[in-house]
Protein backbone atom coordinates (compact mmCIF):
# COMPACT_ATOMS: atom_id res chain seq x y z
CA UNK A 1 0.00 0.00 0.00
CA UNK A 2 1.41 3.26 -0.83
CA UNK A 3 0.70 6.59 1.02
CA UNK A 4 0.96 10.17 -0.10
CA UNK A 5 2.94 12.99 2.04
CA UNK A 6 -0.57 13.74 3.91
CA UNK A 7 -0.93 9.95 4.73
CA UNK A 8 3.17 9.75 6.02
CA UNK A 9 2.46 13.06 7.91
CA UNK A 10 -0.68 11.89 9.71
CA UNK A 11 1.32 8.69 10.78
CA UNK A 12 3.98 10.69 12.18
CA UNK A 13 1.47 13.06 13.84
CA UNK A 14 -0.10 9.71 15.26
CA UNK A 15 2.78 8.16 16.44
CA UNK A 16 3.22 5.18 14.26
CA UNK A 17 6.79 6.03 13.18
CA UNK A 18 8.06 2.67 11.91
CA UNK A 19 4.84 2.81 9.56
CA UNK A 20 5.77 6.37 8.43
CA UNK A 21 9.44 5.05 7.74
CA UNK A 22 8.20 1.76 6.00
CA UNK A 23 5.98 4.20 3.76
CA UNK A 24 8.81 6.47 3.03
CA UNK A 25 11.18 3.77 2.30
CA UNK A 26 9.02 1.65 -0.17
CA UNK A 27 8.76 5.09 -2.49
CA UNK A 28 12.75 5.39 -2.88
CA UNK A 29 13.75 5.74 -6.13
CA UNK A 30 11.15 8.43 -6.71
CA UNK A 31 11.65 11.53 -4.06
CA UNK A 32 8.37 11.51 -3.08
CA UNK A 33 6.43 8.68 -0.61
CA UNK A 34 3.61 7.92 -3.29
CA UNK A 35 6.31 6.94 -5.94
CA UNK A 36 5.56 9.97 -8.26
CA UNK A 37 8.80 11.85 -9.51
CA UNK A 38 8.62 15.54 -8.86
CA UNK A 39 9.74 18.10 -11.54
CA UNK A 40 13.65 18.44 -11.03
CA UNK A 41 15.94 20.00 -13.34
CA UNK A 42 18.60 17.28 -15.18
CA UNK A 43 21.82 18.89 -15.40
CA UNK A 44 24.13 15.67 -16.09
CA UNK A 45 24.31 14.75 -19.61
CA UNK A 46 22.30 11.17 -18.84
CA UNK A 47 19.61 10.44 -16.23
CA UNK A 48 21.01 9.88 -12.96
CA UNK A 49 19.39 9.52 -9.28
CA UNK A 50 19.38 12.48 -6.99
CA UNK A 51 20.68 10.99 -3.81
CA UNK A 52 17.66 12.38 -1.26
CA UNK A 53 18.46 11.89 2.44
CA UNK A 54 16.31 10.02 5.07
CA UNK A 55 15.14 7.27 2.67
CA UNK A 56 12.98 9.78 0.77
CA UNK A 57 15.41 9.39 -2.36
CA UNK A 58 14.68 10.51 -6.22
CA UNK A 59 13.80 9.98 -9.42
CA UNK A 60 15.05 8.24 -11.69
CA UNK A 61 17.33 5.60 -10.06
CA UNK A 62 20.51 4.46 -11.12
CA UNK A 63 21.25 0.83 -11.49
CA UNK A 64 23.04 -0.67 -8.96
CA UNK A 65 23.52 -3.99 -10.45
CA UNK A 66 27.55 -4.13 -12.08
CA UNK A 67 27.44 -0.13 -11.53
CA UNK A 68 30.27 1.11 -14.15
CA UNK A 69 33.28 2.29 -12.12
CA UNK A 70 36.53 3.21 -13.13
CA UNK A 71 37.44 3.92 -9.76
CA UNK A 72 40.76 2.53 -9.80
CA UNK A 73 44.19 3.17 -8.37
CA UNK A 74 46.88 5.03 -10.30
CA UNK A 75 50.10 3.43 -10.83
CA UNK A 76 51.88 1.94 -7.65
CA UNK A 77 48.93 3.58 -5.39
CA UNK A 78 46.26 1.17 -3.85
CA UNK A 79 42.85 0.88 -3.57
CA UNK A 80 42.04 -1.45 -0.30
CA UNK A 81 38.64 -2.78 0.71
CA UNK A 82 38.62 -3.25 4.45
CA UNK A 83 35.81 -3.99 7.35
CA UNK A 84 35.94 -1.96 10.44
CA UNK A 85 33.09 -0.92 12.46
CA UNK A 86 31.56 -0.50 8.93
CA UNK A 87 32.86 -1.55 5.77
CA UNK A 88 35.01 0.73 3.96
CA UNK A 89 37.42 1.50 1.07
CA UNK A 90 41.04 2.93 1.72
CA UNK A 91 42.96 4.68 -1.09
CA UNK A 92 46.91 4.94 -0.44
CA UNK A 93 48.01 7.22 -2.88
CA UNK A 94 51.41 5.94 -4.93
CA UNK A 95 53.67 8.51 -2.76
CA UNK A 96 52.09 9.10 0.57
CA UNK A 97 53.42 12.81 1.76
CA UNK A 98 52.92 13.95 5.61
CA UNK A 99 52.00 16.83 5.19
CA UNK A 100 49.13 15.81 3.05
CA UNK A 101 45.16 15.82 4.81
CA UNK A 102 43.65 12.47 5.48
CA UNK A 103 40.33 12.37 4.10
CA UNK A 104 36.99 10.90 4.32
CA UNK A 105 33.91 10.75 1.66
CA UNK A 106 30.50 9.77 2.82
CA UNK A 107 28.22 9.15 -0.43
CA UNK A 108 24.74 9.78 -0.62
CA UNK A 109 21.71 7.86 -1.11
CA UNK A 110 21.88 4.99 -3.52
CA UNK A 111 25.41 5.30 -3.96
CA UNK A 112 28.43 3.04 -3.56
CA UNK A 113 32.11 4.32 -2.74
CA UNK A 114 33.24 3.32 -5.98
CA UNK A 115 30.53 5.27 -7.85
CA UNK A 116 30.98 8.16 -5.55
CA UNK A 117 34.73 8.11 -6.05
CA UNK A 118 34.08 8.31 -9.63
CA UNK A 119 31.62 10.98 -9.66
CA UNK A 120 33.78 13.27 -7.12
CA UNK A 121 37.26 12.29 -8.74
CA UNK A 122 38.74 12.43 -4.76
CA UNK A 123 41.25 10.16 -5.46
CA UNK A 124 42.46 11.79 -8.36
CA UNK A 125 42.76 14.63 -6.50
CA UNK A 126 44.58 13.00 -3.39
CA UNK A 127 47.12 11.08 -5.80
CA UNK A 128 48.79 14.78 -6.74
CA UNK A 129 49.20 15.66 -3.42
CA UNK A 130 49.73 12.36 -1.93
CA UNK A 131 46.72 12.32 0.64
CA UNK A 132 44.74 9.19 1.64
CA UNK A 133 40.93 9.17 1.21
CA UNK A 134 38.71 6.80 3.33
CA UNK A 135 35.61 5.61 1.73
CA UNK A 136 33.03 4.31 4.36
CA UNK A 137 29.84 2.50 3.23
CA UNK A 138 26.79 2.57 4.31
CA UNK A 139 25.20 -1.13 4.41
CA UNK A 140 22.16 -2.14 2.48
CA UNK A 141 21.10 -3.88 5.43
CA UNK A 142 21.21 -0.63 7.39
CA UNK A 143 19.16 1.18 4.60
CA UNK A 144 18.16 -0.60 1.35
CA UNK A 145 19.30 2.51 -0.36
CA UNK A 146 22.51 3.19 1.16
CA UNK A 147 21.10 6.36 3.24
CA UNK A 148 23.29 7.36 6.21
CA UNK A 149 20.65 7.03 8.74
CA UNK A 150 21.33 11.45 9.74
CA UNK A 151 17.64 12.08 10.86
CA UNK A 152 17.99 9.83 14.29
CA UNK A 153 19.48 10.82 17.23
CA UNK A 154 20.76 7.51 17.90
CA UNK A 155 22.89 8.16 14.73
CA UNK A 156 23.64 11.75 15.47
CA UNK A 157 26.90 10.99 17.45
CA UNK A 158 26.87 7.69 18.46
CA UNK A 159 26.13 4.97 15.94
CA UNK A 160 26.94 5.41 12.46
CA UNK A 161 28.38 8.84 13.64
CA UNK A 162 30.51 6.98 15.77
CA UNK A 163 31.31 4.25 13.60
CA UNK A 164 32.69 6.43 11.08
CA UNK A 165 34.49 8.91 13.45
CA UNK A 166 36.42 5.46 15.06
CA UNK A 167 37.08 3.99 11.29
CA UNK A 168 39.01 7.88 10.56
CA UNK A 169 40.66 7.52 13.98
CA UNK A 170 41.96 4.00 13.53
CA UNK A 171 43.16 4.84 9.59
CA UNK A 172 44.57 7.90 11.11
CA UNK A 173 46.82 6.70 13.70
CA UNK A 174 47.71 3.99 10.89
CA UNK A 175 48.91 6.06 8.28
CA UNK A 176 49.30 9.39 9.70
CA UNK A 177 50.24 8.76 13.34
CA UNK A 178 50.33 11.78 15.82
CA UNK A 179 48.69 14.72 12.94
CA UNK A 180 45.28 15.65 13.75
CA UNK A 181 44.37 16.51 10.05
CA UNK A 182 41.23 14.10 9.09
CA UNK A 183 38.94 16.13 7.45
CA UNK A 184 35.48 14.47 6.38
CA UNK A 185 32.88 15.68 3.23
CA UNK A 186 29.90 14.22 2.08
CA UNK A 187 26.89 14.55 -0.03
CA UNK A 188 23.25 14.94 0.86
CA UNK A 189 22.85 12.42 3.40
CA UNK A 190 26.55 11.48 3.44
CA UNK A 191 26.99 15.89 3.55
CA UNK A 192 23.99 16.01 6.70
CA UNK A 193 26.69 12.71 8.44
CA UNK A 194 29.56 15.03 7.72
CA UNK A 195 27.60 17.82 9.57
CA UNK A 196 27.00 15.86 12.91
CA UNK A 197 30.39 14.91 12.75
CA UNK A 198 31.73 18.25 12.72
CA UNK A 199 29.84 19.08 15.80
CA UNK A 200 29.90 16.18 17.80
CA UNK A 201 33.35 14.62 16.17
CA UNK A 202 36.06 17.98 16.66
CA UNK A 203 37.89 15.27 18.62
CA UNK A 204 38.64 13.10 15.73
CA UNK A 205 37.63 15.93 12.52
CA UNK A 206 39.91 19.16 11.63
CA UNK A 207 37.08 20.46 9.65
CA UNK A 208 34.40 19.69 7.10
CA UNK A 209 32.64 19.97 4.13
CA UNK A 210 29.10 19.71 3.39
CA UNK A 211 27.73 18.72 -0.12
CA UNK A 212 23.93 19.65 -0.64
CA UNK A 213 23.36 18.39 3.02
CA UNK A 214 21.73 19.57 6.26
CA UNK A 215 22.75 21.26 9.12
CA UNK A 216 23.61 18.76 12.78
CA UNK A 217 20.33 18.14 14.17
CA UNK A 218 17.97 19.56 11.70
CA UNK A 219 15.76 16.60 12.13
CA UNK A 220 15.25 13.77 14.57
CA UNK A 221 12.81 11.79 13.11
CA UNK A 222 10.79 11.28 9.80
CA UNK A 223 8.39 13.93 9.81
CA UNK A 224 10.83 16.95 10.71
CA UNK A 225 13.63 15.09 7.72
CA UNK A 226 11.05 15.85 5.76
CA UNK A 227 10.02 19.44 6.41
CA UNK A 228 13.95 20.33 6.80
CA UNK A 229 14.39 18.76 3.12
CA UNK A 230 11.60 20.86 1.72
CA UNK A 231 12.05 24.11 3.46
CA UNK A 232 15.23 24.29 5.07
CA UNK A 233 15.70 23.91 9.04
CA UNK A 234 18.68 25.06 11.78
CA UNK A 235 20.41 22.53 13.18
CA UNK A 236 20.26 22.02 17.07
CA UNK A 237 23.83 21.02 17.63
CA UNK A 238 26.72 24.09 15.76
CA UNK A 239 29.41 23.02 14.53
CA UNK A 240 32.80 22.77 16.62
CA UNK A 241 35.42 22.51 13.73
CA UNK A 242 35.52 25.05 10.50
CA UNK A 243 33.67 23.90 7.19
CA UNK A 244 33.28 24.29 3.22
CA UNK A 245 29.71 24.06 2.24
CA UNK A 246 28.68 23.66 -1.29
CA UNK A 247 24.38 23.92 -2.09
CA UNK A 248 23.17 24.06 -5.57
CA UNK A 249 20.54 26.89 -6.28
CA UNK A 250 18.77 24.78 -8.34
CA UNK A 251 18.67 22.35 -5.91
CA UNK A 252 15.01 20.40 -6.02
CA UNK A 253 15.84 17.45 -3.36
CA UNK A 254 17.34 19.56 -0.30
CA UNK A 255 15.91 22.70 -0.66
CA UNK A 256 19.10 25.38 -1.40
CA UNK A 257 17.69 27.45 2.08
CA UNK A 258 19.58 24.31 3.86
CA UNK A 259 23.01 25.63 2.37
CA UNK A 260 23.33 28.77 4.37
CA UNK A 261 22.00 27.14 7.43
CA UNK A 262 24.47 24.55 7.50
CA UNK A 263 27.19 27.67 7.28
CA UNK A 264 25.15 29.88 10.12
CA UNK A 265 27.55 32.57 8.90
CA UNK A 266 27.52 35.80 10.89
CA UNK A 267 29.41 38.81 10.16
CA UNK A 268 30.15 37.23 6.84
CA UNK A 269 32.40 39.19 4.56
CA UNK A 270 30.53 40.21 0.83
CA UNK A 271 30.43 37.78 -1.57
CA UNK A 272 32.51 37.36 -4.44
CA UNK A 273 31.53 35.61 -7.88
CA UNK A 274 33.74 32.39 -8.89
CA UNK A 275 32.65 31.82 -12.69
CA UNK A 276 33.44 27.86 -13.52
CA UNK A 277 32.32 26.34 -16.84
CA UNK A 278 28.97 27.13 -17.73
CA UNK A 279 27.92 28.36 -13.86
CA UNK A 280 28.86 31.02 -11.43
CA UNK A 281 29.00 30.46 -7.60
CA UNK A 282 28.70 33.28 -5.05
CA UNK A 283 31.05 32.55 -2.20
CA UNK A 284 31.35 33.89 1.13
CA UNK A 285 33.17 33.60 3.96
CA UNK A 286 33.11 34.65 7.60
CA UNK A 287 32.57 32.87 11.48
CA UNK A 288 29.90 30.26 11.87
CA UNK A 289 27.54 29.77 14.81
CA UNK A 290 30.22 27.92 16.67
CA UNK A 291 32.79 30.81 16.11
CA UNK A 292 34.78 28.67 13.41
CA UNK A 293 35.98 29.76 10.08
CA UNK A 294 32.98 29.00 7.30
CA UNK A 295 32.88 29.13 3.62
CA UNK A 296 29.82 28.84 1.35
CA UNK A 297 29.67 28.67 -1.86
CA UNK A 298 26.08 29.22 -3.36
CA UNK A 299 26.18 27.58 -6.81
CA UNK A 300 23.75 29.17 -9.39
CA UNK A 301 21.47 26.68 -11.49
CA UNK A 302 23.45 23.45 -9.65
CA UNK A 303 20.73 20.58 -9.07
CA UNK A 304 20.92 17.59 -6.72
CA UNK A 305 24.99 16.93 -7.14
CA UNK A 306 28.04 17.28 -6.65
CA UNK A 307 29.85 20.92 -8.53
CA UNK A 308 32.12 19.86 -10.87
CA UNK A 309 32.07 16.29 -11.01
CA UNK A 310 32.78 13.79 -13.43
CA UNK A 311 29.57 12.96 -15.54
CA UNK A 312 31.01 8.88 -15.69
CA UNK A 313 29.56 8.47 -11.67
CA UNK A 314 26.00 9.61 -10.32
CA UNK A 315 25.00 12.52 -9.12
CA UNK A 316 27.56 14.63 -9.87
CA UNK A 317 28.04 17.81 -12.43
CA UNK A 318 30.82 18.46 -14.65
CA UNK A 319 29.53 22.03 -15.34
CA UNK A 320 30.28 23.96 -12.15
CA UNK A 321 33.17 25.23 -9.91
CA UNK A 322 35.10 21.84 -8.97
CA UNK A 323 34.12 21.12 -5.51
CA UNK A 324 36.37 18.25 -4.78
CA UNK A 325 39.97 21.03 -5.41
CA UNK A 326 38.00 23.84 -3.28
CA UNK A 327 37.40 21.56 -0.19
CA UNK A 328 41.10 20.29 -0.97
CA UNK A 329 42.38 23.73 -0.47
CA UNK A 330 40.27 24.31 2.64
CA UNK A 331 41.18 21.08 4.28
CA UNK A 332 45.22 21.95 3.23
CA UNK A 333 44.72 25.94 4.54
CA UNK A 334 42.96 24.53 7.87
CA UNK A 335 45.98 22.02 8.48
CA UNK A 336 48.55 25.03 8.01
CA UNK A 337 49.49 23.39 4.91
CA UNK A 338 51.03 25.63 2.08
Amino acid sequence: MKHDMKDVLELVRSGRLQEATDAIRRGLGSGRADGAAPPMRDVTPKPKALTAPPGAATAEARPRAAPHVRAKPIGKARWERRAGALPYRLYRPAEPRAGAPLVVMLHGCTQTPEDFAEGTRMNLAAERIGAHVIWPEQTRAANPNGCWTWFEAAHQGGGEAGAIASIAAAVGAEVAPGRSGIHVAGLSAGGAMAAILGARHGDVFASVGVHSGLAAGAARDVGSAFAAMRSGAPGRMPLSVPAIVFHGTADRTVAPANGGLVAGLTGAAPGRTVEAGRRTATVRRGAGAGGHAVELWEVAGLGHAWSGGSAAGSHADPEGPDATSEMLRFFREVDGAA
